[in-house]
């Protein structure tokens, strides 16, 4: 591990790879050479705004060039960078700015400058369009000054905050350093024999963790990045054609995303025949479900199931399918055995190590913490203090796990949070929304699966006067993003409350 970080170790491959693709579009192919030029560029930029070592810039993140050169920019200086969705309500994103405390937006597209303007008003920062016209030359005074700043960038820099759902109704930052991803590059490139010929679908939007394993692992390894824009992952036949078009190697998504193409038939034989792994993570994939993409697929491409929390930067096990998985049909493929990077701890209620119980992950790829929230950062992150453990970090995930011949099995969650389309949501803040809507005074919200494959979010709320669905549905997508808004709401006088006065969860599940 000669990079001391990721800036150093971007700078070599691109003069490395110079006249190699680096981003792929369908109307036009950006070279590393490309690349870098427009990172030198938007570094002189960063500085000039007075951006230094330790600040934050936000990244309104819509798969344009040049928000993938500004995260490299940023990096390059010792800046972290938080991507945001820039569909999300403002009130909600409010939050993202807030907490990582950044005087610059930044935004690719223009037809999303209204909504970017007013959240960089309400955040009291600057709202800045990235296109050419900003771009400034680059002196040799400024390519000297930015490789002085590069070498003094050390590993436990912040490289980026990636913010999750939380159950106070405020998203979590998870701060995620540069030597985090660079012991993450390592691991990827060795499980999946990256080269410089492999093309990566970027599918998950970059606001997204699954996202991490696309741009790092791909463009720090010398392959391309083929940028999936939104639009056409609600549209099956032409995502499937783009990405055959573009001859992706590597697939990572989320399973609803597989599952979907799957039941709408466009996936079959010698379709996007350059892949060579099809990666899905971010929930559990019904083996019913997976053995119809197995059929199909593994003659031709790995298969892997990969397990990971954003905590832990994206990816801690990675399981390769063959028959034997599907020698039993029931439940969820097996999570496999942890990264080289990762020990862990498995223990029960009572806090004494088990085969079953909470996962526990310790080592190298455990993250700073949660950025600017000391208090949520001390309640899921330890320092270690046993002698065979001396000092190192660890992560308390919340997941529920069956160890078995040293694989692990995904068993539950010991809390209220759920993975739905591949987001990690906590049903409170769902909650917490509800309660800001006129006339409820109480909310639950609850996950139903409907079959194997497909869960819906489902909300009750007690009120005293008549509440029309649509009108809360409404006022609930002002607060939240559209994956984490109820598919239906309940409006009761009041909700069932269990002998200890609480409202009861099981009762409202059976309800329906």
């Amino acid at each position: 591990m000669h990079h001391y970080n990721l800036a150093m170790y971007f700078a070599e491959v691109a003069k490395d790879q110079a006249e190699r693709p680096a981003l792929r579009y369908a109307e036009q192919v950006y070279s590393y050479a490309d690349l870098a030029k427009q990172v030198e560029s938007l570094a002189v930029l960063l500085l000039a705004k007075g951006c230094r070592r330790g600040d934050v810039i936000a990244i309104g993140h819509n798969k344009r060039p040049l928000s993938y050169a500004l995260m490299l920019a940023a990096l390059r200086i010792g800046v972290a960078y938080v991507n945001i969705d820039v569909e999300s309500p403002v009130i909600r994103t409010s939050y993202i700015l807030e907490v990582s405390g950044t005087d610059f937006l930044f935004y690719d597209d223009h037809q999303y400058e209204q909504t970017m303007q007013e959240l960089a008003q309400k955040n009291d920062c600057a709202a800045i369009l990235l296109n050419d016209e900003i771009l400034p030359d680059i002196s040799q005074a400024d390519r000297e000054t930015q490789a002085r700043l590069m070498a003094q960038v050390d590993g436990a820099s912040i490289a980026y905050v990636m913010f999750t759902s939380g159950s106070t109704g405020i998203p979590k930052g998870v701060a995620v350093t540069h030597q985090n991803v660079l012991h993450f590059i390592a691991w990827g490139q060795a499980c999946f024999q990256i080269n410089d010929q492999d093309n990566f679908a970027n599918l998950s939007p970059m606001y997204f963790d699954n996202s991490v394993f696309d741009f790092y692992v791909g463009l720090f390894s010398g392959a391309s990045l083929s940028p999936v824009q939104r639009e056409l992952l609600t549209q099956p036949y032409e995502l499937v054609s783009y990405v055959a078009q573009m001859r992706c190697s590597i697939w990572f998504s989320v399973p609803s995303l597989l599952i979907y193409l799957m039941a709408m038939r466009v996936l079959a034989e010698n379709v996007m025949s350059s892949l060579r792994y099809i990666v899905f993570g971010g929930e559990g994939y019904p083996k019913v479900e997976l053995k119809k993409l197995y059929d199909l697929f593994s003659k031709q491409a790995n298969l892997v199931n990969v397990y990971g929390p954003t905590e832990c930067t994206c990816i801690c096990s990675a399981h390769f399918l063959s028959d034997s998985d599907f020698v039993e049909m029931e439940g969820l493929p097996m999570l496999g055995k942890l990264n080289q990077n990762f020990d862990c701890r498995i223990v029960d209620e009572n806090g004494h190590d088990s085969d079953e119980g909470e996962l526990c992950l310790i080592g190298s790829n455990v993250a700073a913490g949660y950025f600017n929230d000391l208090e949520r950062t001390a309640a899921s992150f330890f320092t270690l203090t046993d002698l065979n453990r001396f000092m190192k970090r660890m992560y308390k995930t919340g997941d529920l796990v069956r160890e078995v011949d040293g694989n692990l099995y995904f068993v539950g969650r010991k809390d209220n949070q759920i993975k739905h389309m591949g987001y990690r949501i906590e049903l409170e803040e769902i909650e917490h929304s509800l309660n800001k809507v006129k006339g409820v005074e109480q909310a639950a919200v609850i996950y139903k699966r409907a079959n194997a494959a497909y869960g819906k979010i489902i909300a009750f709320v007690s009120s005293k006067v008549e509440l029309d669905e649509k009108v809360v549905l409404a006022e609930l997508a002002e607060f939240l993003p559209s994956y984490m808004v109820p598919s239906k709401i309940v409006v009761n006088n009041e909700l069932p409350k269990n002998p200890n006065g609480k409202i009861d969860r099981k009762q409202l599940e059976g309800s329906i």
